[in-house]
């Protein structure tokens, strides 16, 4: 419990400031300092997201009830009831965990190896590519059983980001030139999207329904599923404008 405790506190804090650091690099102008410096600097706090969301969730996913006792003894029913309910949060925390790693580590390479690609062919980043994958097929399997609008959005979500990360690991031919560019925005501001679903279904809302009483009753599911939404619109805008902003005749950039 000690190890869940202490990834608890470090998961709070580093995901607090990623909330706040994610605008900077997002409102800099693309290629300063400030963005190239603050970027870095988000990199690393949502790579210690990921990580500590991990492993809180796989340690609620194995001893539900020993992370999370409760504080009266409980029928068979009732323990069944809240080993599903904590496994059901932890399996989505999860997966959000595993979004973070690979939208992150993905834009991170991106632009650190631009026209080279070759890094992201390698085992691990396919490896957690498909990972990811898999978890959000899983998502979409237990949504479509329960009817389980959050699964099923971000299960369709993370289906979609690793399935475009592989595709643009593994094509022949890149669009344009900088491509790179528009890859390294999308995948960045996908990892900045997973950190805000995570702040909204894991307390945000609880937090704004306190200061302001009433304001959120029955909004739960546009609050978890907002900033996806909005993020995906952000992602299409930015690349179509960046793609519009590079476009030229591609130099035969093939494998």
């Amino acid at each position: 419990m000690l190890i869940h405790e202490l990834a608890f506190y470090v998961h709070i804090t580093a995901g607090c400031a990623g909330l706040i650091l994610f605008w900077v690099p997002m409102l800099s102008r693309k290629g300063s300092s400030r963005h190239k410096q603050i970027g870095r600097w988000f990199a690393r706090i949502m790579y210690t997201v990921a990580a500590s969301g991990l492993i809180m969730a796989s340690l609620d996913l194995a001893w539900p009830l020993v992370m999370h006792p409760a504080s009266t003894p409980l029928s068979d029913a009732q323990s069944q009831s809240r080993i599903a309910e904590v496994r059901y949060t932890a399996g989505f925390l999860w997966s959000l965990s595993i979004l973070v790693l690979v939208t992150t580590r993905h834009g991170w390479l991106t632009i650190l190896q631009r026209e080279d690609r070759a890094p992201l062919r390698r085992p691990l980043h396919v490896a957690l590519c498909s990972l990811l994958m898999t978890a959000g097929l899983v998502m979409l399997y237990v949504g479509l059983r329960g009817y389980d609008l959050l699964l099923l959005a971000f299960g369709a979500l993370e289906v979609w980001v690793a399935a475009g990360c592989l595709h643009y690991a593994f094509k022949a031919t890149l669009q344009h030139p900088r491509e790179w560019w528009t890859e390294h925005l999308a995948a960045l501001t996908a990892s900045g999207i997973a950190a805000y679903t995570a702040f909204f279904v894991f307390g945000g809302a609880r937090l704004l329904q306190a200061w302001i009483p009433d304001s959120f009753a029955g909004m739960s599911i546009l609050l978890w599923v907002g900033p996806g939404v909005i993020g995906g619109i952000a992602i299409g805008r930015m690349t179509a404008h960046y793609r519009r902003r590079f476009a030229q005749p591609s130099q035969g950039q093939t494998i």
